[in-house]
């Protein structure tokens, strides 16, 4: 990617900007307060949920206590105690004199100003929650630190309109750290001095510290592996456990599901967030997603959580305008690469006459590529502790079904622990929507699959077996698999633990002998590698710890 030619805003324009704290609030939540200030016996805990779904109003408050009463400033620890602190009347007085910004407003700035609200709400439930998993820290207080965190963004969108080109980099693939730096240039002190101007939590303020941060190594680290697993990883662990991480991972993961929630970069979080809390992706993925409703529900729209864009049967991303200096919409400087929009399904006023409109259609024909299969089948035989654990081993191995041999899409299939039905928990290829990510099939009926899982065997399925072999299965579950399917079972050194589904398209050549017999042999590598990373963490695991 080429440079952009951004001018960050000058020192005297970060004064300015410092100076100018007026936050106008949502116009619905003046309504619900209002509401519910009207029954008789009203208390604290029953405001406190309704201001929280606001973050301008939380910074209000949190303002309000550190200009009134600042010494008491270091017990708010949420919107009911800071309720308790100032009473009922301070609340309504200052409901009456602050601004609001209606759902249909008509000023650009305002939206996005809106919009970063409610993202601010999204990231607020996620801070939340992983504090209840990470014990660091409460729920309240991590919900109330994260809504606020992003504040000195909220006065650059309502001050100064070039900042809305910061929305544009992150629809172009560019993330939100390396974003901020082309808008705003380096300001290392600018920012922590403007949280400190308004009064942010001392939790969101710690989140302006980059020099607390992991460094780029411990990130890589963070990406692959659970820090937990790993005995020299103690400076990554202390980094991870302080509660400002919450802040950092909530608003990540909040912005990249507002922009894209389903792009490559959105993933990559993902699984920094589940290395980050010590959960499997898999597990955690669906948690994710209830939050991610929930709030869509809380707040009777889409456009902040981003949901609306999983029902695009391709990447989906929201589209934000190039920002001249003026304020005026203008054409984006050349050089920022756009991978979301090349992904959009083609209309049929786009395409041209005679073309298919179907999206990310496979090509006609595979090609392997020897030179990725020669580094992952080394990687599984001689290295598997690279991966960390069996997980990220069988998803990189997903990678070279659809990578190395050309696959259009891959799948794993694992037993539950009855070891009655088979389900799809790993993926490669697949779109969300896909029918066959809800695949699961009952073993205790005899069929093609309970017979793999018996021992360590393949199949190819081809139109002409198709019948044969899906004898015994319910014609729901058979109309899931395409037309050309491998599969072979595999094991981490005792019985079959999963089966392994290599997926071709309707619209390509079936697969030949020479492609499963490529399969087959990776397949096999991969039980090597699985049962060899399965007695190496066993033995790190009854390893006495050593002083």
């Amino acid at each position: 990617m080429t440079s952009v030619l951004i001018t960050p805003p000058a020192a005297g324009l970060w004064r300015k900007t410092g100076a100018s704290q007026d936050f106008p609030i949502l116009a619905e939540t003046r309504l619900r307060i209002k509401k519910q200030l009207q029954h008789r016996r009203v208390s604290f805990d029953d405001l406190a949920p309704l201001v929280e779904q606001d973050a301008a109003l939380c910074l209000h408050l949190q303002q309000h206590v550190a200009h009134n009463r600042p010494n008491s400033l270091a017990q708010v620890s949420g919107a009911a105690s800071c309720l308790a602190l100032l009473g009922l009347e301070s609340l309504v007085k200052l409901m009456k004199q602050l601004p609001v910004v209606a759902t249909d407003t008509d000023d650009v700035h305002l939206q996005l100003y809106r919009r970063a609200l409610l993202t601010a709400q999204l990231a607020g439930n996620l801070a939340a929650d992983w504090a209840g998993m990470l014990n660091n820290t409460t729920p309240h207080y991590a919900r109330w630190s994260t809504l606020m965190s992003s504040a000195p963004l909220w006065l650059w969108l309502l001050q100064h309109p070039p900042v809305r080109n910061w929305l544009h980099l992150l629809g172009n693939d560019i993330d939100l750290l390396p974003a901020s730096r082309m808008i705003f240039g380096p300001a290392q002190r600018e920012w922590p001095q403007l949280a400190r101007q308004l009064h942010l939590p001392a939790m969101a303020q710690s989140l302006y510290e980059p020099a607390q941060w992991p460094d780029r190594a411990q990130w890589r680290h963070l990406r692959r592996h659970d820090p937990r697993d790993s005995d020299d990883q103690r400076a990554l662990m202390h980094r991870c456990h302080q509660p400002f991480m919450i802040c950092l991972m909530a608003n990540a993961l909040a912005w990249h599901w507002h922009i894209a929630p389903d792009s490559p970069r959105t993933r990559r979080w993902q699984h920094l967030i589940a290395n980050w809390l010590g959960r499997s992706v898999h597990i955690l993925r669906p948690h994710l997603r209830q939050l991610q409703v929930q709030t869509t529900r809380n707040q009777h729209s889409s456009a902040a959580t981003g949901l609306h864009l999983l029902v695009s049967p391709a990447t989906a991303y929201q589209p934000y305008p190039w920002v001249n200096p003026m304020g005026q919409e203008d054409i984006p400087p050349a050089g920022l690469r756009q991978p979301f929009r090349e992904h959009q399904t083609s209309t049929v006023d786009d395409a041209p006459a005679g073309t298919p409109t179907a999206p990310n259609a496979p090509p006609l024909e595979r090609r392997q590529d020897a030179l990725y299969m020669k580094k992952l089948l080394r990687q599984l035989q001689q290295e598997p502790d690279s991966f960390g654990d069996l997980h990220y081993l069988m998803r990189g191995m997903l990678k070279g079904i659809c990578s190395g041999l050309g696959m259009p899409a891959a799948c794993i299939a694992l037993l539950n622990r009855e070891r009655t039905a088979l389900k799809v928990f790993y993926a490669e290829g697949l779109p969300e929507q896909a029918p066959l990510r809800r695949f699961m099939i009952d073993l205790r009926t005899p069929s093609l699959f309970s017979k793999l899982m018996e021992k360590q065997a393949a199949a190819l399925l081809t139109t002409d077996n198709r019948d044969r072999y899906l004898a015994h299965i319910p014609p729901a579950m058979a109309e899931r698999l395409p037309q050309h399917c491998m599969m072979m079972s595999i094991d981490a050194g005792a019985q079959p633990i999963g089966l392994v589904m290599a997926l071709g398209a309707d619209h390509q050549p079936a697969f030949t002998q020479a492609e499963f017999i490529d399969f087959k042999n990776l397949c096999i590598v991969t039980c090597h590698g699985l049962t060899a990373l399965r007695i190496n963490t066993e033995q790190r695991r009854q390893r006495p710890p050593t002083d």
